[in-house]
């Protein structure tokens, strides 16, 4: 026993010789007479420490792995290290998908970095707010049953809490004040201490009653958020439930508690096991902060009008640092949409088909065939699979003719299927400068490139409703990995090398329509959250092979196309490293991820292509002088220039956003801005007050 559990236990309020008599803790094996004899003379222990049944919680740990339980005799729900640590990051990770589903439900249309920050506040304190709502719920509800003293529900509530306050001290890393780190830990010391303790499922309702006026205290923020004024029914009933609510958890059943169990020790002998005492620790330091950090709730949060004749806010709620969150949530409708759209399941099926194709397919998927081809039960399927792997790999694409006739079925059930869950998970809308004709031909060169450009591929699917079939130029890596280079082709993509550019040129309608992407690996390193810049002052080719051709060019500008990955800034060491070995392997190597932290799943976010006026070619030019080509390419810059600045307010966020150039000097990258966008480490954030 350290010095502090030598002062609690002088003071009274922590007593281990009580718990050592109990017939509850766990002795060493002794002799029948020896042990007879203990137990006779013991203090009968509590109704509150009756033997407790296995909870479903140790029941699917003990399915898991044993160790994680503590198997001493008579311990039953009481976990160890390891089984604490699995259910606290089990629980972390359940919060981190939790506010995801938020964010696509809510934020999706943040993109500015200011926005963004205030996005991120708010989705703290929606999450704050659920899990003081789901507390206080389970422990009126516990409280108001006539079997509260049940273990039923407090183990599982112990994982929800402590998973919310890991998730809490990761996500606000460095942004908590000194003293609202040190209540976050002592919240999470309180709860692991609950877990690994044997018979205080209790005392669980009891200890998440604290959580009542933290509840109100959060409808008070969101009643002041949305400008509810404090003479209304609303803010004086949550005012009162919190006051009422504090006084009586804080204020009244604190003391007596602890009176309790000073003066009579013998009646919870389970409060006094070593393995409770971190709890207790954790649980004064919170009560201390606690009352000092009342003023603050008042002062913040309670108009002075009920504490003062005047009426007014000490801090009006205009100039707190808190988010509107009337400013930047849509309605309830939009957020069904949202959801709807955010988790189509045939979207995020294409997505994973994707994903797998482009890591699984390459890398693991032959190196597990070739591992069960060496198990004689699987050596046969496997060795099946992995010729079939061989012979796609050989397979000829034809990429010499049109899409439309080398459509396969497969092919058919992609267009069908696929292509508007696509728009849906993107919100996609295109705007036209000018109709297309079927009786001319064009080249659209989409910008920027992005991660993967989704854009051309929105666009393509967006045409095909008109009756085109366009073609799209991919990579040329793309093509040579199995499985990946059929899935392109289902697509409709050719390589981009210059005899399938110019084949693909020649095509008539309805292949009348071809996509190119100019800048290429260049330009998905330019990515950056605060502006938008493009790669195009060096890039002619596209220019040349569209005058040899007599091809119309027409400037595309895929708007929102950078904000639907998070990348690696190519200013940092690890950034610059991955772009100079980019352009030697001639394939893209960007350390970027999407939803879920994902390299090729992008954010649900949406985007639109511009498509400007084309610039009509009226005859083919064999060969084009380098004035000529300069020109086009002039023209080509000019008009790309303009309907983004024409156009750029129809994705929000883009309404103050500029354009620059590869050549042109853009603004430093500010530290908050560069780290907003992050998903699985969040920036820096405002400071915040503690929860009560």
């Amino acid at each position: 026993m350290g010095p502090i559990g030598l002062l609690l236990s002088i003071s009274g309020l922590h007593q281990p010789d009580v718990w050592t008599a109990s017939p509850g803790c766990s002795k060493p094996e002794s002799s029948p007479e020896t042990e007879g004899d203990d137990l006779n003379d013991a203090p009968p222990r509590s109704s509150s420490s009756l033997e407790e049944e296995e909870t479903v919680i140790t029941k699917v740990l003990r399915s898991i792995d044993p160790s994680m339980l503590d198997g001493s005799p008579g311990n039953v729900n009481a976990l160890t290290r390891k089984g604490t640590a699995f259910v606290t990051i089990c629980s972390s990770i359940g919060f981190h998908a939790l506010r995801l589903i938020l964010r696509d439900a809510f934020f999706r249309s943040a993109a500015s970095s200011t926005e963004i920050m205030k996005r991120k506040v708010a989705e703290h304190y929606l999450l704050s707010a659920i899990h003081a709502f789901g507390c206080s719920f389970f422990s009126l509800r516990k409280l108001l049953s006539k079997n509260w003293k049940s273990p039923a529900g407090s183990e599982a509530m112990l994982c929800f809490s402590l998973g919310y306050s890991s998730y809490t001290l990761a996500a606000l890393r460095g942004s908590l004040d000194p003293l609202s780190g040190v209540n976050e830990v002592a919240n999470f010391v309180k709860l692991w201490s609950c877990l690994r303790a044997q018979g205080v499922a209790w005392i669980v309702p009891l200890l998440f009653s604290a959580e009542i006026p933290t509840a109100c205290l959060d409808v008070l923020r969101v009643l002041a958020d949305f400008g509810a004024s404090p003479s209304s029914l609303a803010w004086r009933f949550c005012l009162g439930a919190f006051t009422t609510s504090f006084v009586a958890v804080k204020a009244v059943a604190l003391p007596i508690c602890l009176g309790r169990l000073i003066l009579r020790p013998q009646e919870f002998p389970e409060l006094h096991q070593p393995a409770f005492l971190p709890a207790k620790l954790a649980i004064l330091l919170r009560a201390f902060l606690n009352y000092v950090w009342l003023s603050i709730a008042a002062r913040h949060w309670v108009p002075v009008r009920h504490l003062h004749p005047e009426g007014q806010y000490l801090i009006s709620p205009k100039d707190q640092r808190l988010p509107q969150l009337r400013d930047i949530t849509p309605d309830i409708s939009q957020s069904l949409q949202n959801i709807r759209k955010a988790y189509n399941p045939m979207s995020l099926l294409f997505f994973a088909v994707l994903q797998g194709c482009y890591f699984v397919g390459p890398a693991a998927l032959p190196a597990i065939l070739y591992a069960l081809a060496r198990i004689p039960k699987y050596r046969w399927a496997a060795g099946s699979a992995l010729g079939m792997l061989g012979v796609l790999a050989v397979w000829p694409m034809h990429t010499e003719r049109p899409y439309r006739t080398g459509g396969t079925a497969m092919a058919s059930f992609f267009q069908r299927w696929l292509r508007e869950r696509l728009l849906r998970y993107f919100s996609f809308q295109a705007i036209f400068e000018e109709p297309l004709q079927k009786d001319r031909k064009y080249l659209l060169a989409v910008m920027p490139h992005g991660v993967i450009p989704f854009a051309s591929t929105c666009l393509s699917i967006a045409l095909e409703k008109e009756g085109f079939v366009p073609n799209s130029i991919g990579a040329d890596i793309l093509f040579q990995i199995p499985l990946l280079r059929q899935l392109c082709r289902f697509g409709g993509l050719v390589p981009a090398t210059p005899q399938s550019i110019k084949r693909a040129l020649t095509w008539k309608y309805p292949n009348n329509i071809t996509f190119i992407v100019p800048g290429g690996i260049a330009e998905i390193f330019l990515m950056r959250p605060d502006l938008e810049q493009v790669f195009i002052k060096s890039r002619k080719g596209f220019i040349r092979l569209a005058l040899q051709a007599g091809v119309d060019i027409v400037p595309v500008y895929g708007l929102g196309h950078t904000q639907l990955f998070s990348m690696l800034d190519k200013s940092s060491t690890l950034g610059g490293f991955l772009m100079r070995m980019s352009r030697r392997l001639k394939v893209s190597l960007p350390l970027s991820y999407g939803r879920w932290g994902m390299p090729l799943i992008p954010y649900s976010k949406p985007i639109a292509a511009l498509v400007g006026k084309p610039i009509r070619v009226d005859e083919p030019c064999p060969n084009p002088t380098e004035e000529h080509v300069n020109e086009v390419h002039a023209q080509f810059v000019n008009e790309l220039i303009r309907v983004f600045e024409k156009h750029k307010g129809v994705v929000p966020g883009y309404e103050n956003k500029q354009l620059y150039l590869e050549d042109e000097d853009v603004p430093p990258l500010r530290k908050d801005d560069a780290l907003a966008a992050d998903v699985l480490f969040p920036s820096t954030l405002p400071s915040l007050k503690s929860r009560l």
